[in-house]
């Protein structure tokens, strides 16, 4: 993981992403099964135990109606 200071990126990145996912009214279980996943995989994408992979970033993006930006502020 990487990180930048006392800042953990994956964790900020999993934050952005649950307040993203609320913000759009979805549910971790909606989000995983658009996903092609789990609900508990899904969670640990939000509490940055697994990072995410270009494609789903993209598709998350799509889904949540934001910018890839939005994921990375810090």
């Amino acid at each position: 993981r990487l990180k930048m200071g006392n800042v953990n990126i994956s964790k900020t990145v999993g934050n952005n992403l649950r307040i993203a996912r609320i913000n759009a009214g979805y549910t971790q279980k909606e989000v995983a099964d658009k996903l092609q996943t789990k609900q508990t995989i899904y969670s640990r994408y939000e509490t940055g135990k697994l990072q995410l992979d270009y494609e789903k970033i993209i598709i998350l993006c799509q889904l949540y109606q934001i910018d890839s930006t939005d994921l990375f502020e810090i």
